[in-house]
């Protein structure tokens, strides 16, 4: 989801130089789960088939419905990596959440839905070999707001991250700039190996 990280205006109140300065804060968020949490990737698929993603509360309706769903599958949580951070211009700021998106995309064997400014997009999951053991579906959440510090700091446990999650369910929805929620894979008959996140998200942590 390239999109800009477009200036918002002021209402007046003590949260008005946050909203109006050049300063935003891009956050990435991405989980891996236990793959018996399968239901997920069709829950995941559901949100963003609704969801309306051509306007800040369409996009932040998303937002919460996909954090809500995370805090209702934490016995699942097996691995967590959590980066946010604080630049100094939207350009700069649409530069990092871009470089994230494209990194995570490119981890994908195949993207068969997206949902970008409105226009949704559906292709027929492609084949995976058996290989070893399926284990884990892993989810992503990048979020670019108006924010002058970042949302959180890392992450290793499992209260810290139910606590992250609950925060940004209550986010100040004027202060959204941008969401992307990624997930792999999302084919539901389908789930990483050991392998594929050993390689494919070495920086993820085990939650203590």
């Amino acid at each position: 989801m390239e999109q800009n990280l477009q200036q918002t205006s002021g209402s007046g109140d003590i949260d008005s130089l946050e909203l109006t300065n050049d300063i935003v804060t891009i956050s990435r968020l991405q989980i891996a789960l236990r793959s018996r949490a399968k239901r997920l990737q069709t829950q995941f698929s559901d949100i963003a088939l609704r969801a309306n993603t051509a306007t800040p509360e369409g996009l932040f309706e998303l937002l919460q419905e996909t954090a809500s769903v995370l805090l209702e599958n934490v016995d699942f949580w097996t691995h967590v990596l959590a980066g946010s951070q604080t630049v100094d211009s939207r350009e700069a700021g649409e530069a990092l959440f871009n470089k994230f998106s494209l990194q995570e995309r490119a981890k994908f064997s195949a993207e068969t839905l997206t949902n970008v400014n409105g226009v949704v997009s559906q292709q027929p999951p492609l084949p995976r070999g058996s290989g070893d053991h399926a284990a884990y579906i892993v989810v992503t959440l990048l979020l670019g707001t108006a924010d002058d510090a970042p949302l959180f700091n890392e992450i290793y446990s499992t209260s810290l991250l139910r606590d992250v999650l609950r925060d940004i369910t209550t986010l100040r929805s004027r202060f959204l700039l941008v969401f992307e929620l990624l997930w792999t894979p999302q084919d539901p008959i389908d789930s990483l190996t050991e392998a594929d996140l050993a390689s494919d998200y070495a920086d993820l942590v085990p939650i203590a």
